[in-house]
């Protein structure tokens, strides 16, 4: 046996609020470290796992831990593309031998203009973290057998989260998945066999699939059986995950899922009003039936629904926004929506392509901006400072906090035979979070000043940890600069011209890109 190799996995984050602050209440949340740290032979690798949603900055709150890893393995979503980068600069500074590994949706997005700052750039899923340990360390560090390691996990509670299926067989043009375009599969069942055994006991097990029934009916009948028989037996109590409108177009589907244990599943509404703008996006699949009448119809089944709405200012008016709001507030059989956002331009996507060619693009944009709480695109039907007003609290339903409680009043009460106490105690919840997030998922930070944003692009503020608060080498002052996408002229970043024009053409397998 050689020596035993340190390995910290590292899931990053950014804040919409900008502060150094703990999201501890964050739903859904992540997933990824626990399956990585199960491709690590335990009895060869002592890892850790560390996820910055819950704890914080990693150099803030734990700055010890980044000189300590002989491989370090970073992913997040694309917004957080920057804090790989942070981490890979103190982690190569206090351990110039440190190996890093990186992945994730910001890595996909951008897979040339990656590879010069990573080790190994992987563009594939978790799995691919196995053949990354065989050539950076050695066979004997990989584990014989998949065995996720939802014992490091700390932040995983109550939700055990799982991942049943990969990617999603739609092609919506604003997605970030379709732009980088990797295909839907269902591992074997094994794989989620191998998940729910290490979860153990949880109240709730969490689908984290893109799409539940991306492989149709059979398989994703097969996959809930599978859970329900572990349910029965007393292991689970409910399940939740995402589904498309597909799920709700047969009856029998919520039938299924009420009757396995289903407490809420999640659907991109998008919006109530706009069939034209689903169309635009390639989201055909939500205009084929009244989105309101789906939403009834799981609820009266017994299946709570959670759900996002879209605000795009360059197809949506202030006024049609607004109405999308009065259709909630002033209709009970309606769910509270969970979330409403400003649409993304994310880079390789079919609408990030069309808002380039129409100059739409808003000047000085980083990939940091693209997380929904920022304008990065030029508003076409609507002065920028009434957009911004309500990028920063009409989404929040501010003028319609009044009608928007007495319609949760209204929604308990419509439906207090058909949903159980545990599902209005979830609505309700979502109700708040919508209102007041920072309070409801990081309370702490509701004590702190709050840093004053513009949530324009151009002008947005930084996060306080593009400062560097330990030492940084000088070969890697650089990765603490923004990662433009768009310069002040409007033009692509040409660094990243190979990965955004044309949009990037992803392999399909998991293939390891290496540095070494």
């Amino acid at each position: 046996m050689g020596q035993r190799k340190k390995v910290l996995i590292v899931n990053v984050f950014f804040p919409d609020e900008r502060m150094a602050i703990k999201r501890s209440n964050q739903v859904p949340n992540a997933v990824a470290p626990a399956l990585l740290g199960g491709y690590f032979n335990a009895d060869t690798c002592e890892v850790r796992l560390y996820n910055e949603v819950n704890s914080g900055f990693l150099e803030v709150f734990e700055p010890a831990l980044l000189g300590w890893p002989d491989l370090l393995v970073l992913t997040g979503l694309t917004a957080a593309f920057d804090r790989l980068l942070h981490l890979t600069a103190y982690a190569k500074t206090a351990n110039p031998g440190v190996i890093v590994a990186a992945g994730g949706h910001g890595v996909r997005a951008l897979p040339t203009y990656s590879r010069a700052f990573f080790d190994y750039t992987c563009l594939g899923d978790v799995d691919e973290i196995a053949e990354v340990a065989r050539e950076a360390l050695g066979p004997e560090y990989v584990a014989r057998v998949f065995q996720p390691r939802y014992d490091l996990a700390y932040w995983i509670h109550r939700l055990g989260y799982a991942e049943s299926s990969r990617n999603c067989n739609f092609k919506c043009g604003f997605c970030s998945l379709t732009g980088v375009g990797r295909k839907y599969e269902v591992p074997p069942m094994d794989y989620l066999d191998a998940q729910m055994d290490a979860l153990g006991k949880r109240p709730i097990f969490f689908f984290q699939d893109n799409q539940i029934m991306g492989s149709g009916p059979d398989s994703f009948r097969e996959r809930v059986q599978r859970f329900d028989q572990r349910r029965r037996a007393g292991q689970f109590k409910y399940w939740s995950g995402f589904v498309t409108d597909t799920f709700f177009w047969e009856d029998a589907n919520i039938d299924f899922a009420r009757d396995t244990g289903c407490i809420s599943v999640f659907v991109g509404v998008e919006s109530f009003d706009d069939e034209q703008w689903l169309g635009e996006q390639n989201k055909k699949q939500n205009s084929r039936y009244n989105q309101a009448d789906l939403l009834r119809r799981a609820c009266d089944g017994g299946v709570l629904v959670q759900y996002g709405l879209v605000y795009d200012p360059t197809r949506h008016s202030l006024a049609q926004m607004r109405k999308e709001l009065a259709i909630i507030c002033d209709n009970p059989e309606i769910p509270p929506p969970n979330f409403i956002f400003t649409a993304i331009p994310f880079p390789g996507t079919p609408f990030f392509r069309d808002s380039l060619e129409q100059g739409l693009l808003l000047p000085n944009t980083h990939m940091r901006h693209m997380e929904g709480s920022t304008l990065s695109l030029k508003p076409t039907l609507d002065p920028q400072p009434e957009v911004v007003d309500f990028i920063r609290s009409g989404r929040r339903f501010a003028g319609f906090r009044g009608r928007f409680l007495r319609h949760q009043a209204k929604f308990l009460k419509r439906y207090r035979h058909s949903l159980n106490r545990d599902q209005m105690l979830l609505s309700s919840i979502a109700t708040a979070a919508i209102m007041a997030p920072t309070a409801v998922l990081g309370p702490g930070a509701i004590l702190r000043r709050k840093v004053q944003r513009t949530h324009v692009s151009t002008t947005e503020v930084l996060d306080s940890v593009y400062t560097p608060r330990l030492p940084v080498a000088e070969a890697y002052r650089h990765y603490f600069l923004p990662t433009n996408l768009v310069d002040w002229g409007g033009e692509v970043n040409p660094a990243l011209a190979d990965d955004v024009l044309p949009p990037p053409q992803q392999q399909v397998t998991a293939d390891v890109v290496q540095l070494r």
